[in-house]
């Protein structure tokens, strides 16, 4: 779902003729809902697309397959409550399930590799609509401000030195647990909660391992328990070390809502050698 698809419904329609304005194809609008209107040649009420262009007017289609350009899904509050419609301008909203009475499932893309679900499914704005802001987005946006720069590792024995048959160790620091209450612009608090859950050592030889995201577990030498042998000597390894961070956000006394945010990671290279004996008489 992560490529924004426009839907279409209400394909019986497609045979209904409008006088649509020919200049309606060069403009923006800024919303498209669902209502009815007299059809004068069958004296009964059909389901049209209304879209208000940016400029002003309000143009009827026949359907949303009608409407010229591509159409982005938004989320906004129309006289009945909260509903779902169509604008021309990019939204982060996805259509997660769309059903036959025109209600959606809607979620939201970070573009962070995971998209979150809104909730319950929303019906289709039926007049039009007005903008509503949206809790996840304000959450995700102090989320991201407060995530820390990439881990700064501590390697021992040191880039360059390492050897097969002993161990190398990683240090890094762990940022404290986060929490935080912000005012959003709708006027909602919300309560938001951050941490690094745990920390990820990739060792360059298919060895991964993860670490609890603890002082202890990543002081490095010689107490962590951050550390690897490697067996095979080469000049190629590369090390690689994330913090997994996991992020909630709730409306104050609500339900706790998962946000998914990327990993920080640092790399580094780490050439492998060994010693070999040489024993002379």
């Amino acid at each position: 779902m992560g490529t924004r698809l426009r839907r279409d419904f209400g394909t019986a329609l497609l045979t209904l003729v409008l006088l649509i304005p020919g200049t309606a194809r060069a403009e923006e609008f800024s919303a498209c809902w669902v209502t009815s209107r007299l059809d004068p040649s069958r004296l009964e009420q059909v389901q049209v697309t209304r879209c208000r262009v940016a400029g002003g007017r309000i143009v009827d289609y026949a359907s949303d397959s009608d409407v010229p350009g591509v159409l982005y899904p938004n989320i906004g509050t129309d006289l009945v409550g909260e509903c779902w419609y169509y604008t021309s301008r990019t939204t982060q909203y996805v259509i997660l399930a769309l059903y036959g009475d025109g209600s959606a499932e809607v979620g939201w893309d970070p573009d962070s590799g995971g998209i979150i679900a809104l909730g319950p499914r929303l019906p289709r704005c039926s007049s039009e609509p007005t903008e509503a802001s949206q809790p996840v987005a304000e959450a995700w946006e102090y989320v991201i401000s407060y995530i820390h720069p990439p881990p700064i590792l501590d390697v021992n024995p040191r880039s360059g030195d390492g050897i097969t048959g002993l161990a190398t160790f990683v240090g890094v620091a762990v940022p404290a647990d986060h929490r935080a209450r912000i005012t959003t612009t709708g006027g909602t608090v919300l309560e938001l909660f951050v941490e690094v859950s745990t920390v990820i050592v990739d060792w360059g030889d298919g060895t991964v391992d993860t670490y609890p995201a603890t002082p202890q577990a990543l002081a490095g030498y010689p107490d962590g328990i951050a550390s690897h042998i490697y067996e095979t000597k080469n000049p190629g390894y590369i090390i690689t070390v994330s913090y997994d961070w996991t992020a909630r956000w709730r409306i104050i006394g609500g339900p706790w809502q998962p946000l998914p945010v990327p990993n920080t990671t640092t790399t580094i290279p780490y050439p492998v050698a060994e010693i070999i004996s040489d024993l002379t008489g």
